[in-house]
């Protein structure tokens, strides 16, 4: 099943049978459709929220609860800090591993259905238009908002700016985790050994991948075309050679110059110069993270996520000397432009923690996310190797001493780019997938591949409201 397929037919049948009214249209500064697409007749019903007792979480007498996650570090990280969250409180979490490729199509068909498989679940921020026009969520405010529930050191503002993504028609239906990045990944002891400068354009980027190219035994870079994680890879090419998805008016560019420059070079990295490995086309997350971390790559664009594991010489000795690190990292090359300047841009993601309206405990789960954003449970999260969004945790000293990648962070944020949160916006990073893995493998030209894309994503936001 293609990402949102089964909700993309529940909501269309829902259009046809309803009259309309205007859609949960998101609080952040991506694009606004001048005619917000129809509201549907909610599919399923969310369970009104009934204040406890006091008593229930002062105790912290509260039911067991089932966190959804995603393999990778995120999960890993997740299993530690919830293990700290129940030796302190006595709460039970049962933490449950999806894979990545699968990740999204499994929260669909649960939340879409009212299931009562999982009472937490991460999600990425441009997720939760669907759902909550499928009135497939909670919304949070009912919880901490209650006296009887919040935490009386509770400060929402704590979360700006990362919360804005996970506010729509006013509600809250999330609190932040994750608001990320990715580096550039290099080797420091092959661009030293051959007198080469850490890139910081893509041109210079090319020309250091062909000067480590050395295959079998290990290749310049490394990209990612797998079906389901290609545009969260490419998209850094895209953004940092000034591509976009959607303009303010959510018609696709992802096809304009820029976009097709951006493409031409990702594939060209394995079709043409033949730095990159000969399967990227099943590279993802944990694929790059392999290619670096057992020294099969020179150098590679990754998730800031990794920053733990390919610092670590007990996780990745393989690229390590006398106990140090041999990989490095920095800011994503920009694009030089044919008048000599240069282009900066880079992706990124916003994540956090939302509760399905199919919870069977949604207060043992409100008090759960509260804790793990917050200044305690956000600071073990960070410390682990995560990304809190709770401005107490991240400015923690001891985090920021142990942490120097939250400072860059600061400095990439003024110029990084999130998917655009739409209700169809699963089919339409399905159509780019493919747009991707079609120039990568070879089967179509870069231009066609995004042309084809754009009109598919045409189509798409055409048939929500989006474009009239």
């Amino acid at each position: 099943m293609s990402k949102y397929r089964l909700l993309a037919l529940l909501v269309m049948l829902a259009i046809v049978l309803v009259a309309c009214s205007p859609a949960a249209s998101p609080t952040s500064t991506l694009p606004q459709a001048t005619n917000p697409p129809a509201q549907t007749t909610p599919i399923q019903a969310a369970p009104e929220a009934t204040t406890p007792p006091e008593t229930a979480v002062s105790t912290g007498k509260l039911p067991p609860i089932v966190v959804a996650c995603w393999s990778g570090p995120e999960h890993d990280n997740l299993v530690k800090v919830a293990a700290a969250y129940t030796e302190k409180t006595g709460n039970q979490v049962t933490v449950e591993e999806i894979a990545r490729e699968s990740y999204q199509d499994k929260l669909n068909t649960t939340f879409v259905a009212g299931g009562s498989d999982y009472d937490v679940a991460y999600v990425s921020s441009d997720w939760p238009p669907a759902w909550i026009k499928a009135n497939a969520l909670q919304d949070l405010d009912r919880y901490f908002n209650d006296p009887n529930v919040v935490d009386k050191n509770f400060d929402i503002k704590n979360y700006q700016p990362a919360i804005n993504s996970f506010v729509f028609n006013g509600k809250t239906y999330a609190f932040p985790s994750e608001g990320d990045t990715a580096w550039m990944w290099y080797r420091k002891d092959l661009l030293e050994a051959k007198g080469i400068a850490v890139p910081q354009t893509w041109d210079e980027y090319l020309a250091a991948a062909k000067a480590l190219n050395n295959p079998p035994q290990i290749y310049g870079a490394v990209i990612g075309a797998k079906p389901d994680e290609a545009l969260w890879d490419f998209m850094f090419y895209l953004y940092s050679f000034g591509g976009d998805i959607l303009d303010k008016d959510y018609k696709p560019i992802i096809n304009n110059d820029a976009g097709v420059a951006a493409l031409t070079f990702y594939a060209d990295l394995l079709q043409k110069y033949k730095v990159v490995p000969p399967d990227v086309i099943t590279y993802g997350y944990n694929e790059i993270l392999t290619a670096l971390q057992e020294g099969k790559a020179a150098m590679g664009i990754e998730w800031m996520a990794a920053t733990q594991t390919l610092t670590d010489c007990t996780q990745s000795p393989k690229v390590c000397k006398d106990g140090q690190p041999l990989l490095g990292y920095t800011f994503v090359p920009g694009y030089k432009k044919a008048d000599g300047t240069v282009v900066h841009g880079t992706g990124g993601s916003s994540w956090g923690w939302v509760i399905p309206s199919g919870a069977k405990n949604g207060l043992a789960a409100y008090k759960f996310i509260e804790w793990l954003t917050g200044p305690e449970g956000g600071k073990m999260w960070a410390l682990n190797g995560g990304i809190p969004s709770n401005q107490l945790a991240l400015n923690d000293p001891e985090v920021t001493q142990k942490i120097p990648q939250f400072k860059m962070l600061a400095e990439v944020m003024p110029i990084r780019h999130l998917v655009p949160p739409t209700t169809v916006t699963g089919d339409m990073v399905t159509a780019i997938d493919e747009a991707i893995d079609a120039a990568v493998s070879g089967t179509k030209d870069p231009k066609t591949a995004l042309d084809d894309a754009a009109r598919k994503m045409t189509d798409l936001l055409t048939q929500a409201g989006y474009i009239k």
